[in-house]
């Protein structure tokens, strides 16, 4: 127990949930995970990681069966629990929600220990990682080739040109 006292002071991420009103209110989102499921949306896990990208706050999921990915580039990274051994963050499919009354902040941390140590001892390579991807995404638009790249074509990013500023 005083194990896990250690990593909760020494995380740098959110583990949240965007809340229903959010998918009642962008139904006509593209490319979103569980789609027209709104209360496995509410319920799917969502990490923070306490930066901001052109002022856009970035919400990653973190999936239980992350897909193959090898093929397609970074894309997401691998995140195993001993329960949840194909769990992995999804670049593709990261939310920006700006107006934080959409995000339900628990209280405790939602994911397991393991979990959590991985998050952590990684944080700065996923953070790049995540905005190399935005960073990517955003050249492939301006190249118009981001509905044909396999690693932008099924981005929840397709919804989001006006807060990318694209």
């Amino acid at each position: 127990m005083d194990n896990w006292g250690n990593i909760m002071e020494q995380r740098m991420f959110k583990c949240v949930f965007i809340k229903q009103e959010y998918f009642q209110k962008n139904s006509d989102l593209v490319e979103i995970l569980d789609p027209n499921n709104l209360e496995k949306q509410s319920q799917r896990k969502y990490i923070f990681f306490g930066f901001k990208y052109e002022n856009n706050t970035i919400l990653v999921p973190l999936r239980t069966n992350m897909p193959d990915i090898s093929k397609i580039g970074q894309v997401g990274y691998k995140v195993p629990s001993e329960e949840k051994p194909n769990a992995g963050l999804d670049y593709r499919k990261m939310l920006i929600v700006n107006d934080n009354t959409y995000i339900e902040d628990p209280q405790y941390l939602k994911i397991p220990t393991s979990q959590v140590r991985i998050i952590n001892a990684n944080y700065d390579t996923i953070k790049n990682q995540i905005i190399a991807y935005l960073d990517g995404y955003i050249k492939s638009v301006k190249k118009g080739r981001h509905l044909r790249d396999k690693k932008f074509k099924y981005s929840t990013l397709h919804n989001f040109h006006d807060k990318l500023g694209i």
